[in-house]
């Protein structure tokens, strides 16, 4: 049986979700019989020393930007050298690098994995009309590419992002996380979100809701965990409300599912845009009622009612409500963390996420 010789590329330094989403894909299509795979990064990036220790062979590949002359010529030799059939992007500032090595390799197909539900600009969008699949992780980024980028909708697949259940559930010792922050016998709502700038993922809108609750329970705490450049505004912003005392900004974690284990609710504030919220899928697989806003793909990560609560963005007043909720109903709030765990194990699973990629290849290779 003919293998698909799968090149997934990506050019950061950072590890955020969709570095790890990208691994374990890459990781996972790796333990089947019809993939070969090999991961492009810069070399000494956090995806290539991964990428390295999970024995998938990896290469090293940096781009500055799109156009590139040195990312193209790096990236063209390593498709050759490698004999790649299948080039999947999973970085849209690559999106045009990709289509480049295509006009020189004949029998290459280009796959790009959309993450985000924003906007690109005339010339990106253009970029859409050679491609030969596009994967996105929600329905939202889906609608939104066809809607306004006007991708033909046949060329699009809707894959959600499988999700390491083993890494996510089980006996998580998170002991460390309550004797530092000193969360013996509190209540804890937390967020677990890259802050790059002031609004960040609406950390502040929680910041908000807890200025709301702080008179009617004294035992409720706050964990933000992530950093970026609006961290210290952040801090700023806790003090200016009185909260600071309250709330615990923890910074990057690299085991952040100790931090979402110690919280009783979790709450995704995003007010702006989001593809699919990878953070909600994990604090529901450890059993959290989840709080999460009408945004983007977000209602597609959780089931309003069953697993969390929905709350419009940019809203702290719904925000209280909803963990006043939670709170006073810890029936309620127990019954929706065994009903996210369910819902997570049956419609984020990696299997069905590699079994779609692999019909996503065996569609265009035989086209």
């Amino acid at each position: 049986m003919k293998k698909y010789r799968v090149l997934h590329i990506f050019s950061s330094f950072s590890m955020g979700g969709a570095e790890r989403t990208t691994l374990f894909l890459a990781s996972n299509l790796q333990k089947t019989a019809e993939c070969d795979n090999i991961v492009a990064a810069p070399f000494g990036s956090k995806l290539y020393e991964e990428s390295l220790q999970k024995n998938i062979k990896t290469v090293a590949f940096k781009a500055a930007n799109a156009f590139d002359p040195s990312g193209i010529l790096q990236l063209l030799k390593i498709v050759n050298q490698n004999n790649i059939n299948i080039l999947h992007v999973h970085q849209g500032k690559l999106f045009w690098t990709s289509l480049i090595i295509k006009l020189f390799s004949r029998n290459l197909k280009v796959v790009f994995h959309r993450r985000q539900d924003t906007r690109h600009g005339f010339v990106s969008k253009n970029h859409y009309r050679f491609v030969d699949a596009v994967i996105t992780v929600s329905q939202a980024v889906a609608n939104g590419l066809i809607k306004y980028e006007k991708v033909n909708p046949n060329k699009i697949k809707v894959i959600y992002n499988g999700v390491n259940v083993e890494k996510f559930s089980g006996n998580i010792d998170f002991s460390s996380v309550i004797k530092e922050y000193n969360l013996q016998d509190k209540i804890v709502v937390g967020v677990v979100a890259n802050i790059v700038d002031f609004n960040g993922k609406g950390q502040i809108y929680l910041m908000e809701a807890a200025k709301i609750l702080r008179d009617q329970y004294s035992n409720l705490r706050y964990l933000i965990v992530g950093s970026g450049k609006g961290l210290e505004e952040q801090r700023a912003y806790a003090k200016k409300l009185e909260v600071d005392d309250i709330i615990y900004f923890t910074g990057f974690q690299n085991q952040a599912q100790e931090f979402v284990a110690a919280m009783d609710i979790f709450c995704l504030p995003a007010w702006d845009t989001e593809g699919m919220p990878n953070v909600v899928v994990e604090a529901e697989v450890l059993g959290k009622p989840v709080i999460v806003t009408n945004v983007g793909g977000n209602p597609e990560s959780f089931v309003d009612g069953t697993t969390g609560i929905m709350v419009e963005p940019s809203n702290p007043l719904q925000i209280a409500y909803a963990i006043k909720k939670l709170i006073d109903n810890p029936e309620l709030a127990k019954q929706m963390g065994v009903e996210g765990e369910k819902f997570v194990k049956k419609k984020f699973v990696i299997e069905k996420t590699v079994a779609d990629t692999l019909e996503v290849y065996g569609k265009i290779i035989n086209l």
